[in-house]
């Protein structure tokens, strides 16, 4: 009777899918700070998946890796929401309005994280929301034959007024949101208006 010689090491069956593990491991992350808060370790964040340390660096270097993975991650939903509505209504104002409840929004959906991750959406001085931003504006100026120049300015200059007015209204609640998107929006409206009729 043959034996077979088996190797040791790793049991047989599939690997790990190192895309999907980041994916839980982003999800870790995000119930870590909402049950921890902004210190959130790699040690809670391990906790949440249920897996070891070693398991979390394998999949990021370190806590700024999983924190700036996670800025990429909402930014890009932030981002689709953004061009979604640039394809739904043909009334810029509208859309202006949309845009800024869309914001209000993640800030209202994420109240323990979206400070975290806030600060987090600039890389190199540039930001996901803010470049998306501006070639909804150059799109929507060249539509109209409008100088499409001010777009780049006009988009950070939007989205700073529109982050520092949630930012606010997320700590304070002083008023309701539809408020504040109404009042934000009347202000870029003006603005947007005056400037590019």
């Amino acid at each position: 009777m043959s034996q077979i010689n088996r190797r040791r090491g790793r049991p047989p069956g599939p690997g790990v899918d190192h895309d999907v593990r980041r994916e839980e491991l982003l999800d870790a992350a995000e119930r870590a700070i909402a049950h921890t808060g902004a210190g959130a370790s790699l040690a809670d964040v391990a906790a949440q998946a249920g897996l070891t340390r070693s398991a979390v660096y394998a999949a990021f270097a370190d806590r700024d890796a999983v924190l700036d993975a996670l800025a990429a991650r909402h930014s890009g939903r932030i981002v689709d929401g953004m061009r979604s509505l640039a394809a739904g209504d043909d009334d810029p104002r509208a859309q202006t309005r949309a845009a800024v409840d869309l914001l209000a929004s993640w800030f209202d959906d994420h109240p323990d994280l979206a400070p975290v991750l806030a600060a987090r959406w600039h890389t190199d001085g540039r930001s996901f929301v803010e470049t998306t931003l501006t070639q909804v504006l150059t799109a929507g100026f060249a539509a109209r034959d409008l100088d499409p120049a001010p777009a780049p300015v006009w988009a950070r200059a939007m989205v700073g007024a529109v982050a520092a007015s949630v930012e606010w209204w997320a700590v304070t609640r002083e008023i309701g949101r539809d408020e504040l998107v109404d009042h934000v929006t009347s202000l870029l409206w003006s603005g947007l208006s005056a400037a590019n009729p």
